[in-house]
Parts: C-alpha cells; sequence; structure tokens
C-alpha cells in the first residue's frame, strides 16, 4: 500500500514539472469603504494580502521586458517610467517639471505622452509612488490623452490629491481610483506590483515591486531612512531585504541626494528646532511658511500651536486644499476651535498665533510673497513677527527665497531659515541609505534615476564600489527603451521622449519657435510697421507709421528722432522694391530688411518686427 501512494505522488510531481504553466487569476479589487478618501464611486480599495507574498506565477518568459523612460532621468521632474511586456504596459508615475528661465509664459512642463497614446490598448494601469507634483501633476494629461477609463493606483492622501486634480478638469468620472496600502497587491495584466511603505517628505509615500515573467523590479520612489519619523511609521526595509533574499533582477533607486555622504537628517530634528522658535517667541506672533504636502510636519506645528495654546490661522490656497484634504481622509485631526479665520487675526493677540503660509519657495504670488511685498492686506509684517522659512530652496529658486527674506528683515521681522537653523531636512536618502537598500535588494540589475545626469552618474559609480559589475548598470536618458530579461540588459532604441509645454489651456501648443520669439521680445523688444500702398499707381499711400515695445526710448542712441530715421530708411527701401506688379510678401520682407539692418548697425539689437501693408 505504501509502495503504491509512492509511486502516486512520484507521478504527481512528473506531472507537474512537465505541465504548462497556469494563467494567474486576475485580483478584483473590492468595493472601497465609506472612510475610504471621498464620496466619488470610483474609488476602490486594492485587494490587502494578509499572509507573506509569494513569487507570483506566470507564463514561461517568451519576449524581454522593456523599461522606457519618458521623464525624471537627467532632470529633476515629470517623472514617468513605462514598463511593457506583452501587451500589457504598466505606467509608474505622471509628474510635471518647473519651467527653465528660457520658458517664459510656461506654466509647467509634462512628459510626451505619444507613446502611450500609440499603444493606448496595452495600458493596464497607472502606480503612483506618492503625492509630490514631480509624479502627479501631469495625471489629468495623461488622463485626457489615452481617453477612456484608466485605473490609478496609490495611497489615500496620494489619490485624494490625484483627485483634486481631476475635478478641476472635469475628468474625474474617466478614472478608476484604486486605493491601496504597504503589502497590497494588484494585478496589470502580465504584470503584479506590490506595495512597500517608504519614508519620505509627503504621506502615504510607497517603493513598488513590480513582478514580471523575466524577474522582480523594484522601484524605491522617493524615499530616505528615518528612525524617527514624525508619523512614527519606519520604512519597511525588513520587506525589501525579503524581497532581495527571493531575487531581484532589477533595481531602480533614487539618485537626488547621491552628492551627499552620510544619512539625511530625521525630521524629529525640526519638531525641536521649531518646538525652539515656539520657545524664544513669547509674546510675538509666529508665521511658518512650509511645504504644503508635507502633512507630518504640519501636524506637529498643529500640535505644537496647541501645547503653546496658540490659534491657528492659514493662509495660502494650495495649504488650505492640503488641509482640508488631509482631514477629509482621517490623516490630520484636529479641533476645529483651534483654528481661526484669516480675516479675524485682528482680534487674536500677536502671542496666540500661528499663521500656516505658503511661499516656501519665493514663488511670485504665493501668500509669504505678497506679505513681503506689503501687498497682502490680511497679514502686515512687522517687528513682533518671527517667521519661519521651513524649506530648503529649490535648484533654481535660491534668487526668489533669499529676495523675501531680505525684503522680511527690511520689515523688521526675525527670519529663521535653513542656513541658520534645523528648520527642514530633505526627504531623500544620502549616500549610506542608498547603500544601504541597494545592499537589501542585491539586484542582477541597476538603474539610478530621478536626478540630474550627475546625479545618476555619482550613483552609478557609488554603486560600482559595491562591487557591482559596470556591464550590468545603465544610466539612462529620455526616450532610452531598455530590453532586459535573465541574460540580457541593453539599451535597444529609442520612442517618443523629451517635453511638452503648457501654457494656459494650450498642452503642447507652445514650441522653440514660440519661445524664441518670447525670448527675443523679453530681450529686444518688439517694432510694428504699417506701410500704406496704392494699388492703382504701386506708390506708397500714405506716411510710414511705427509703433514700438521695448526697443528704444527718445534719447536711445546718436539720432535725436529714432522714429524718422526708422521711417526714411524703410520708406527708400519700399520706393526701391515697389513697382506696378509687386507683391505684398516682398514689401514685407522689404520691411523687415531695412529694420533689422537698421537697428543692427545703429544699436547692436535684434527686435520682433512686425510689417503691415495695407493697401488701398
Amino acid at each position: 500500500m505504501e509502495k503504491k501512494e509512492k509511486e502516486k505522488k512520484v507521478k504527481n510531481t512528473q506531472n507537474a514539472k512537465h505541465s504548462k504553466p497556469v494563467k494567474p487569476e486576475k485580483r478584483e479589487s473590492k468595493p472601497r469603504s465609506k472612510n475610504n478618501l471621498s464620496t466619488n464611486p470610483n474609488v476602490k480599495t486594492g485587494r490587502l494580502v494578509a499572509e507573506p507574498v509569494r513569487e507570483r506565477d506566470h507564463y514561461s518568459p517568451r519576449g524581454k521586458l522593456k523599461v522606457m523612460f519618458l521623464g525624471g532621468v537627467g532632470e529633476i521632474g515629470k517623472n514617468m517610467t513605462v514598463f511593457e511586456y506583452g501587451d500589457s504596459i504598466v505606467i509608474l508615475d505622471a509628474g510635471t517639471a518647473f519651467p527653465n528661465s528660457d520658458m517664459p509664459g510656461v506654466d509647467m512642463v509634462i512628459p510626451d505622452m505619444s507613446y502611450l497614446v500609440e499603444n493606448r490598448s496595452k495600458v493596464r494601469g497607472l502606480l503612483l509612488t506618492h503625492g509630490h507634483e514631480d509624479h502627479i501633476g501631469a495625471v489629468p494629461y495623461l488622463v485626457e490623452q489615452l481617453g477612456g477609463k484608466i485605473d490609478i493606483y496609490g495611497t489615500k492622501l496620494t489619490l485624494a490629491l490625484v483627485e483634486n486634480k481631476l475635478l478641476e478638469h472635469n475628468i474625474v468620472d474617466k478614472v478608476n481610483l484604486v486605493a491601496v496600502s504597504s503589502k497590497s497587491i494588484v494585478s496589470l495584466g502580465h504584470f503584479s506590483a506590490e506595495f512597500i511603505h517608504v519614508s519620505h517628505s509627503v504621506a502615504g509615500s510607497v517603493a513598488v515591486c513590480l513582478r514580471t515573467p523575466v524577474g522582480t523590479v523594484l522601484h524605491t520612489g522617493d524615499f530616505k531612512i528615518d528612525y524617527t519619523p514624525l508619523g512614527n511609521e519606519i520604512m519597511n526595509l525588513n520587506r525589501i531585504a525579503e524581497i532581495g533574499k527571493q531575487g531581484v533582477l532589477l533595481l531602480m533607486s533614487e539618485s537626488t541626494n547621491v552628492e551627499k555622504p552620510g544619512y539625511t537628517m530625521s525630521e524629529s530634528v525640526v519638531q525641536e528646532t521649531i518646538n525652539k522658535v515656539f520657545q524664544d517667541a513669547k509674546g510675538r506672533r509666529i508665521i511658518i511658511a512650509t511645504f504644503a504636502s508635507n502633512i507630518d510636519r504640519l501636524s506637529m506645528i498643529i500640535d505644537l500651536a496647541a501645547l503653546y495654546k496658540r490659534k491657528i490661522a492659514v493662509s495660502g490656497r494650495s495649504m488650505i486644499k492640503y488641509i482640508e484634504t488631509a482631514q477629509r481622509i482621517g490623516l490630520l485631526k484636529v479641533d476645529k476651535n483651534t483654528f481661526v479665520d484669516i480675516d479675524k487675526i485682528n482680534g487674536v493677540d500677536d502671542g496666540k498665533l500661528v499663521i500656516l503660509s505658503t511661499g516656501s519657495q519665493g514663488e511670485p504670488m504665493s501668500a509669504l510673497m505678497r506679505m513681503a511685498d506689503g501687498e497682502f492686506n490680511k497679514v502686515q509684517i512687522g517687528s513682533n513677527d518671527t517667521i519661519v522659512i521651513s524649506a530648503t530652496p529649490i535648484p533654481g529658486n535660491e534668487r526668489d527665497v533669499y529676495s523675501v527674506i531680505n525684503k522680511l528683515y527690511r520689515l523688521g521681522a526675525v527670519v529663521v531659515y535653513s542656513a541658520l537653523s534645523a528648520v527642514h531636512v530633505s526627504g531623500h536618502a544620502c549616500q549610506e541609505e542608498l547603500k544601504l537598500v541597494y545592499t537589501l535588494a542585491k539586484p542582477k540589475y541597476f538603474i539610478p534615476v530621478h536626478g540630474e545626469y550627475r546625479h545618476l552618474k555619482q550613483h552609478a559609480m557609488l554603486v560600482e564600489k559595491l562591487h557591482h559589475k559596470r556591464a550590468n548598470i545603465i544610466v539612462p536618458d529620455i526616450g532610452d527603451c531598455i530590453e532586459l530579461d535573465n541574460s540580457v540588459f541593453k539599451i535597444s532604441g529609442q520612442v517618443n521622449g523629451g517635453s511638452v509645454m503648457v501654457d494656459g489651456l494650450g498642452v503642447g501648443d507652445v514650441g522653440n519657435t514660440v519661445l524664441r520669439d518670447r525670448l527675443t521680445l523679453a530681450e529686444d523688444g518688439i517694432l510694428v510697421c504699417v506701410a500704406g500702398v496704392d494699388k492703382r499707381t504701386g506708390k506708397l499711400a500714405a506716411d510710414i507709421e511705427i509703433v514700438s515695445r521695448g526697443c528704444f526710448f527718445a534719447g536711445d542712441g546718436a539720432g535725436d528722432n529714432p522714429l524718422a530715421d526708422i521711417r526714411r530708411e524703410v520708406a527708400t527701401e519700399l520706393n526701391r522694391v515697389l513697382t506696378p506688379n509687386y507683391t505684398v510678401a516682398s514689401l514685407k520682407t522689404a520691411i523687415q530688411r531695412s529694420i533689422k539692418h537698421y537697428f543692427r548697425v545703429t544699436y547692436k539689437r535684434n527686435p520682433v518686427v512686425l510689417p503691415l501693408i495695407l493697401e488701398v
């Protein structure tokens, strides 16, 4: 009897070895609970996995995994990565970037999404690592360009912030919002994604473990290792170590602070510093400007205000929006009696008031900037104010931030900022933290992400020092398509990548030609020349009219009357080319040629010239 049982077991084992792998069942999302996000019926809760997560079964690999970068490498901002296998595409993040100084008038920059539009039928979903603009700002534009329903996965705060954006664009009905938490798993065609809690400067940040037919990809998202975070939820390093033991084919790790040795300071350091500000500011009004998205820091400030029996006023649209959103989803719990309307602060003693404000980056229309300029009628800065700028200037914003600080000092305020005290710590990992995550993951391949090219290169060199093979590291550029499996790791081609500029309601209609004209207008001005021509005689019918802006003023240059000189130059050139068979195009060319020649010789300038021909 025992012999027959053993033979039966062996037979079953052999059949299992040679049987075709079973396609994994698609995980259905459970309806969300009443407390989840808002009353939007599209919001659901991602399936939670109670038992330890096991490696998913997949079809035997019949192709290679493609990883494509539409943004977020070689630059800071507009993070967007595409993973493709067979007929399945998963998108990781969809962010925006600040416009550069050579993009006048542009509101924001988003990735070129044309590859996703061309392959719309393959898109299985969008995964979001956290709620910062450089990771979620382009979501509305992605939804509009793809059309139809799209599944979006993220933590509660991340989805609540995305929902606010979708409501502004009136497209919230075009998405399925699926709320996930740490250890959630969702199925997306050939992929499955597990979400892992990480510490960052916004609540609800996650890393993503993407299981694919060729192996496991671990994307860290933005993170730092904080052992004393304000939210008391430490980054889940244990889970990363477990995944590392199971085997990681590819690690994609952020690189923002790779140039900084050691460890990033804990958020608890900021709490100690701001607590000292409260102690030292007895009888003084406190104004704190910080990132509105840093809910843990806002919660800490609110708790300190309650401890020192101060009322809180909130100034700035984004600050109000973030606080309302965090309260709505249960991340921020405060006593409503603690708050006072910004219009009623004159009835509160300075020593009993804290004002939370936007403007930590010197934004032109922010609340703090208007206070510094004396243009905010609700708050007048004076010698009894202590102002804390709880942020570090983002590269490129230093001039604006220090300009605000100078103005606040001139108004008599005491200003506390990052150069003087630890009122802000980074949300990004330094070298030792990056080394730790790499060591826990133990990947076969490595791609540095989230940083300018120098950051990516430094991260690659850091990993090489940990004895990672140089051949198994790729430093990517935007548009690169990397193919990989267990034996192949290479850049196989390019997809459409680059920047699409958003200007008002226009998306992509502002290109290099428009920007070049705007820069020329800013540097050299514009001149309009109107000439009337008699169609019958082919001669000038009236005096030439000149209107200029930003080109010169009356006393500019050697001549007493530049306008008269320009009229004379234009008239001479037009009389030379005017014939009975003239064309309007030839006259416009003549006007532009004569005026540009005049400005080059007289002023060494090159204004925009607009010729107008009126035929009478």
